[in-house]
């Protein structure tokens, strides 16, 4: 927001310097992004009064006038069709300089001699305008004075100010913390108005057809008023800011915008049909065109002003093409209302329309200052455009909005600082940003909260308040600290943390991923189970991800455009879920995948640089779990829709699924335009961490040898190894160790539809060394077991 330095002035008393209000400002909070000065180096511009103004003899659309300016008489020559007698006016003399740099001197035009220049605003740069002279008012400047730089130079604030802080888009909220700042006191101009008999409640009614929307509307009628150009201090003042003036009715409508932070619009009361106002919900698809000739197409979450057959304005946001004031208007009604934050940034959003005033509204005005700027408006309509004002002022307000109420304990003040602050400090702070005391003991305050303060809404928040007036520097650094030496374990980060540790260990690097994702996220799972953003940004960002697996497969194509494509990655991400009439299911997943070689070597090893399979990564899952002490789980096959079906797996854990692993499908490889073989693995983090054994117990090492016992049988080609180790470690007795396959074999020798399975069983006593005739029986029961269950016969 746009400060100028000559209003704030208007309000408050203070000896800062420019540099140092920034620095102060910026220390309370209000981020001062940039100063610049709003200046135009004239000089010796003199105002003069226009006593003669004849036609030129050379020229039909030339005048020659002849020009008071005090000591002297000067003659100019003119083209500009506002030029009057008597008009008090300002004048470029010999020496003179323009706002953009041009020195005047005497020149001779169709052989007249033109002493100087009458000028226009352009000319002065007190605005765009070069539509005729800049006529003065006598009121306000004499004849042979120079023409006022202050009306030219200022000092403009850029202040970032935080979409919190509504009550700070004016300039009496700037200067309200400016008074707290310097201890002085705000000076609010009070409204003075001299109403006519004629009641206002005669006028104009009030419907507001949807109270939540649109809690408070407040109107006023003046009636006679001349539309003119605004006063020069008024043109300043909004220049300043960079708003345009276009007459004095809406100037001053803008003008007490800035002012007070709450916006107000005009309609031209004769064009308002049935002399009522309805505030409504649009109708779905409903036409309207806006004060910029656009129409627009509105929804029934859209509110709308209407008169008794026709929309007027779009609610917080831009009045109407149909209503607005020109220079024929003769009575208005000025609106001053409060509506919903909420329904005013959507519909500025989804129409991509933002103004002054929808940027406050959305932010959150102040209800209870309807009044105040509706009066302040009608106060300056009755001096600056001879408006009659009608009594009374037509207040629709169904439920009040009233001032919350905080308590504030002096204690809690020294126990978050760490330090105590005066309790003369503190009130004084608190009554400055008028914050009434309504109770106070010696323990604690009860303060009133002004709904111009939206964002108190709890003791911490008014401690926030106290600490940025009082001063972040005036806070000592304490060399101290208190830590509780209990300390509660936090189980499902700290497996995070070892989850993390582990694929580090294994030469992983991790992965942080966007959960937003695109269509082609979602459509590569086939899955319609998704949570879609209502207002995305961008259709890369449309939806939440139900997986991790296509935002990791986004990082493997970046890093092989770039030819990196041996990769290591895992992730710890969230995936969503939809749930009707309710918030998404959320989930987090461990993620892991591999491609490209096994491990890089050097190039003259190439025997050794073979390509990452199928039996790493089941390795790598493995290895986590013997990480975590997880042995309850099975690994089956299953069909998923992004893997391929002879390598598509499913996770057990306790008979749960929990995950799925396996090859990329080559549907999904050319999706993301890949070439490589890719592994991956996700499971359910939830799952992972109960499964995970947390309560170990030591166990002693046998001191006797192991028993190693190899066996090759023949099986159907499907039936899984790993079904066949896990029968064996079933029925292997309390001696069977362990169990482990080191060979497949298909080719000469096995049957079609066959293959050779080689084991290495383990047996193993902790009490003493086992003999022959121990081991044998075991190992006939286990073969004759894999006849009976797999059919299985040995491989002579």
């Amino acid at each position: 927001m746009k400060v100028s330095l000559n209003w704030l002035k208007k309000y408050i008393d203070f000896e800062y310097s420019p540099s140092q209000l920034a620095e102060n400002l910026t220390l309370a909070g209000l981020e001062v992004e940039n100063t610049y000065t709003s200046s135009h180096d004239i000089k010796n511009i003199i105002v003069g009064e226009i006593t003669q103004v004849d036609n030129h003899p050379n020229a039909d659309k030339l005048l020659v006038c002849k020009v008071n300016i005090g000591k002297d008489k000067v003659s100019v020559i003119c083209g500009a069709k506002n030029v009057k007698e008597k008009q008090r006016v300002p004048v470029a003399v010999k020496g003179s300089v323009l706002a953009n740099g041009t020195v005047i001197k005497n020149t001779k035009i169709r052989g007249v001699v033109s002493e100087g220049m009458i000028c226009s605003e352009r000319e002065l740069g007190v605005s765009d305008n070069h539509d005729g002279i800049m006529v003065l008012p006598k009121s306000e400047y004499e004849i042979g004075e120079e023409f006022k730089k202050d009306s030219c130079t200022d000092i403009i604030y850029n202040i970032d100010v935080t979409p919190n802080r509504p009550d700070c888009l004016s300039h009496l909220g700037v200067a309200r913390e400016i008074g707290v700042i310097s201890n002085t006191k705000l000076h609010r101009p009070e409204p003075i108005l001299k109403e006519s008999k004629n009641s206002v409640h005669s006028s104009i009614k009030i419907h507001i057809h949807d109270p939540k929307a649109c809690p408070r509307y407040s109107a006023r009628v003046v009636r006679d008023v001349v539309i003119k150009d605004s006063p020069q201090w008024i043109k300043d003042h909004l220049r300043s800011v960079d708003i345009r003036s276009i007459n004095n009715v809406v100037d001053i409508t803008n003008f007490v915008l800035m002012e007070t932070g709450h916006p107000l619009h005009a309609f031209d009361y004769d064009l308002i049909e049935g002399q009522e106002i309805n505030v409504r919900k649009a109708s779905q698809s409903e036409k309207f065109v806006t004060l910029d000739n656009i129409e627009r197409s509105l929804t029934d979450n859209d509110l709308l002003i209407c008169d008794g057959n026709k929309s007027v304005a779009l609610a917080g946001i831009m009045g109407g093409y149909n209503s607005e004031i020109s220079n024929n208007t003769k009575n208005i009604l000025i609106e001053s209302a409060y509506f919903d934050p909420l329904t005013i940034r959507k519909t500025s959003k989804r129409l991509a329309l933002f103004t002054e005033s929808s940027q406050r509204f959305e932010r959150g005005a102040d209800p209870n200052n309807t009044i105040y700027a509706l009066n302040r408006a009608a106060q300056l309509l009755q001096k600056y455009a001879q408006g009659t004002v009608e009594k009374d002022i037509v207040d629709v307000y169904p439920q009040e909005i009233k001032c919350r109420e905080i308590k504030l304990r002096f204690s809690r003040i020294h126990q978050i600082i760490g330090q105590e602050i005066p309790k003369n400090n503190i009130i004084k702070i608190l009554k400055g940003l008028e914050l009434t005391v309504i109770e106070k003991t010696k323990d604690y305050m009860v303060l009133k909260i002004p709904t111009f303060r939206p964002d108190l809404q709890r003791e911490s928040d008014l401690i926030e308040e106290i600490v940025r007036h009082y001063g972040y520097n005036n806070i000592v650094s304490n060399m101290y600290s208190s830590i509780y030496l209990n300390y509660q374990k936090d189980v499902y980060n700290d497996s995070i943390k070892s989850v993390k540790d582990f694929f580090v260990g294994q030469g992983f690097f991790e992965v942080i991923s966007n959960t937003l994702v695109s269509d082609k996220h979602i459509e590569a799972l086939n899955n319609n189970n998704v949570v879609q953003i209502e207002n995305p940004l961008s259709p890369e960002t449309a939806y939440l991800r139900n997986s991790c697996i296509p935002s990791l497969l986004d990082t493997i194509q970046w890093n092989s455009n770039r030819s990196i494509n041996d990769l290591r990655l895992f992730e710890i991400g969230r995936k969503f879920f939809n749930r009707q009439h309710s918030l998404p299911d959320e989930k987090t997943d461990i993620v892991c995948a591999i491609t490209g070689v096994k491990k890089r070597v050097p190039l003259w090893n190439d025997e050794k640089n073979k390509n990452v399979n199928f039996f790493q990564l089941k390795g790598f899952l493995e290895a986590l779990f013997n990480y975590f002490h997880i042995d309850n789980y099975a690994i089956k096959r299953c069909k998923t829709p992004f893997f391929e079906n002879e390598c598509s797996f499913g996770i057990y854990m306790t008979k749960k699924i929990s995950g799925y692993m396996g090859k990329i499908s080559p549907r999904i490889q050319e999706q993301w335009e890949l070439k490589q073989d890719i592994y991956i693995y996700e499971i359910d983090l939830e799952d992972f961490i109960s499964n995970s054994n947390k309560d170990l117990m030591y166990s002693k090492i046998a001191k006797f040898p192991l028993i190693n016992r190899d066996l090759s049988v023949i099986i159907d080609e499907n039936i899984l190894s790993g079904d066949l180790t896990e029968y064996i470690k079933k029925t292997g007795g309390k001696y069977l160790n362990q169990v482990d396959i080191f060979d497949v074999y298909r080719g000469k020798g096995i049957p079609d539809g066959k293959k050779s399975i080689t084991l290495n069983l383990k047996f193993l006593s902790k009490d003493k060394t086992l003999t022959e005739n121990e081991i044998n029986p075991i190992f006939k029961k286990i073969i004759k077991s894999l006849e009976q269950k797999f059919s299985a016969s040995l491989r002579s």
